[in-house]
């Protein structure tokens, strides 16, 4: 009789782990068609002083299971009003493209629905630079 009780309740047990990991699947399908691999390559650009423009070239790949409209925008982080459309990608599941890239600040790429502009991915690039910028100037004099 201990056999068939411990057997009902390894069977329920069995069935609500089935239970959960179907669930987990199920979420796990919707999720998997909406994300979208996106990267941006270099993710940091290096100027010789601090506050000079950097200048690098760009490779943005992004990959999706789904077709859908998408854009590329570029967003600077410190001028709240500088956003750039620079590419689309009507109707497809993957987009490559080289973008020229001339700042001395922190940029931001993001990738967005091309009907309703809704933000899908987004990566920064870092500028950093070697020497810091010194407000000291020395004057060189012979006499």
């Amino acid at each position: 009789m201990y056999s068939s009780v411990s057997k009902g309740i390894s069977l329920l047990v069995y069935s609500l782990y089935i239970g959960f990991i179907s669930a987990v699947k199920a979420d796990d399908n919707t999720t998997v068609s909406t994300k979208v691999a996106f990267s941006v390559q270099p993710q940091q650009c290096v100027t010789l002083r601090q506050g000079r423009d950097c200048f690098a070239t760009i490779t943005v790949h992004w990959q999706k299971l789904t077709e859908q409209s998408l854009c590329l925008y570029q967003i600077n982080t410190k001028q709240t009003a500088s956003q750039k459309q620079l590419i689309c990608w009507p109707k497809s599941n993957k987009g490559q493209a080289s973008v020229a890239f001339e700042s001395s600040d922190n940029l931001t790429y993001q990738l967005r629905t091309l009907q309703d502009k809704q933000l899908v991915a987004e990566a920064e690039i870092v500028v950093s630079w070697v020497h810091k910028n010194t407000t000291v100037r020395r004057r060189w004099r012979l006499f």
